[in-house]
């Protein structure tokens, strides 16, 4: 364990509001964490607890000696316990982990006094399978240890119907030219992709805002200026001299026709959308045959069944992930679900933010190995964030420096290795569908829902809103709204997964990673980006999709 010093203390303090510029109190802090061995993320969790139940402690030398009795004393003389145990007493995995880790910390200090000419002083815990430091570091740092379900609920029993499901690994969709696709990413370990949001930062979604404070003459204003834009677009590319106002709009349309009676118009032709522009680049691309496709796997929460808050799910994703090493992994919540049966019943044995930190943590760590980069998108479903759209990214201070993560909100057009992608973990697909009232015969339903979106140049084109979406108009017309016709739209739902060409965009519903209390699916693609042709379709035999059963 690296010394703990008094900026790491102060830094961990800070994530709780508490300040402290008191030397005599950081010394003491440091103290105790060396004495009881001890990082200061931890020691200040112990803290925090400690001093909520005697109703706000302040820190003073006095109230840390206090703290230290009722507390740090009482942990170490737990350790001391767990060795007394008698030797036949059957132990779990957890009390296993407990006992290794305190003797590991008792030979640490034994090092300490020891001279150098006599070496180690630890006993060798080995067996003939596993080395004893291979052993511990994989026992104590696993995502499976990180996940145990124990860790968050009383009632820690497995999903039977998860562990008992079948087709795991089918493919249920395939999409473009697959056969002899190889379904690996190019990039080696160190030299990941690395994701950006295509608005500029100046101009992103980067933090969390005020909300619940909107005029409806603000919202009416923002709802008149976006089909002022698309009436615009409509006028200009089919010549049209004049527009005349009928109704209010729920969809923006343009149309020709008599309203005779003045009550209703009887249409004679109507002006499909204009879908924006796709994205080019001042850099040069390559040709066709030189570029090397961009392998990415797209999986959308829950992680967990809905019968138990195990992440066996995730888990098996991060196996997949290691086997098929993709250049980028784009995944989107919830990982804390709101709708989860226990979440709903606050039978959670640990804080919702604890909970998405150790399961964002164990993706991290359980995917180094394989160095691709990571996109966490944020959604409506996720207990422990904003329920607000469009949704600010998520705030993950000990991850903000690695290099391998992309943190963003909801929605986001990204620029991955020049190939745009348009992101949103919001069923749009389901809300959508809902308001359906008539159609066309012989068309395809979730074609003509995402039409919608690219001619509406909108990542939610639908007012007013589901019920269960809380919309911020002001922050809509800024970060709702699609920039561009993106190469590739991500638009998880509940409803059936599918891979379709729109418009020349490639859309992908992945399903969820679990539905119900069984295994559900995840996407993978092998893209890369190709020159329009006249009617802008991008379908090309270099670009495949599937998607495949956990």
């Amino acid at each position: 364990m690296p010394p703990v010093t008094a900026e790491d203390l102060k830094t961990e303090l800070e994530m709780f509001c508490i300040t402290c510029e008191d030397d005599s109190n950081l010394d003491k802090m440091v103290e105790q964490c060396v004495c009881n061995r001890m990082p200061a993320d931890q020691w200040v969790l112990e803290w925090v607890a400690y001093s909520t139940t005697k109703n706000g402690l302040v820190l003073s030398v006095d109230s840390l000696d206090q703290f230290e009795h009722d507390v740090l004393n009482k942990r170490t003389a737990s350790k001391q316990s767990l060795k007394r145990e008698e030797p036949n007493r059957p132990r779990d995995i957890h009390t296993i982990h407990d006992i290794i880790k305190a003797e590991e910390e008792e030979d640490d200090l034994l090092d300490c006094y020891s001279t150098p000419a006599k070496g180690s002083q630890k006993r060798a815990l080995t067996t003939p399978e596993n080395p004893h430091s291979k052993r511990t570091s994989a026992l104590l740092s696993s995502p499976s240890v990180l996940l145990s379900p124990s860790c968050f609920s009383p009632s820690s029993t497995p999903s039977q119907k998860y562990s008992q499901r079948g087709g795991k690994g089918e493919v249920v969709v395939s999409f473009g030219a697959v056969q002899g696709t190889h379904w690996a990413g190019r990039k080696s370990a160190g030299a990941s992709i690395q994701p950006k949001v295509l608005e500029g930062p100046e101009h992103s979604l980067h933090c969390s805002y005020k909300y619940m404070f909107q005029r409806l003459r603000d919202v009416r204003n923002v709802l008149t200026e976006k089909i002022e834009e698309l009436g615009e677009e409509l006028r200009s590319h089919f010549s049209i001299e004049e527009f005349s106002p009928v109704s209010l709009p729920a969809q923006v349309v343009a149309m020709e026709g008599m309203n005779t009676t003045g009550d209703k118009l009887v249409v004679s032709k109507i002006y499909e959308g204009i879908p924006p522009p796709f994205f080019t680049s001042d850099v040069k691309e390559e040709t066709d045959e030189a570029a090397e496709a961009l392998n990415v796997l797209v999986a959308c929460g829950p992680y967990t069944p809905s019968d138990s808050l195990n992440f066996d799910p995730l888990l098996d994703l991060i196996h997949v992930i290691a086997r098929d090493r993709p250049d980028v992994c784009i995944l989107l919540g919830p990982f804390v679900d709101s709708k989860h049966e226990q979440v709903e019943k606050s039978q959670v044995t640990e804080t919702y933010d604890a909970i998405f930190s150790r399961c964002i943590n164990s993706i991290v760590e359980g995917t180094k190995a394989v160095g691709c980069s990571l996109v966490f998108v944020p959604s409506q479903r996720d207990v422990h964030h904003h329920y607000i759209y469009p949704q600010p990214p998520f705030t993950l201070p000990s991850l903000s420096k690695n290099p391998r993560v992309t943190l963003v909100p909801d929605p986001c057009t990204l620029l991955i290795d020049n190939v745009t992608f348009g992101v949103t973990s919001t069923d749009i697909l389901f809300h959508m569908g809902s308001e359906e009232i008539s159609c066309g015969t012989g068309s395809d339903r979730f074609s003509r829902i995402v039409k919608h979106m690219l001619t509406q140049r909108s990542y939610y084109p639908l007012y007013p809103p589901a019920e269960e979406l809380n919309m911020d108009y002001e922050k809509f017309q800024s970060f709702g709204l699609m920039p561009l016709t993106p190469d590739v739209l991500v638009i998880p739902s509940e409803m059936r997964y599918f891979v379709k060409d729109v418009l020349g965009c490639v859309c992908i519903n992945p399903g969820r990673l679990t539905k119900g209390q069984v295994g559900g699916t995840y996407g993978r693609l092998m893209v890369k980006r190709t020159s329009a042709s006249a009617d802008k379709k991008r379908v090309s035999p270099c670009l495949a999709a599937q998607v495949v059963k956990v």
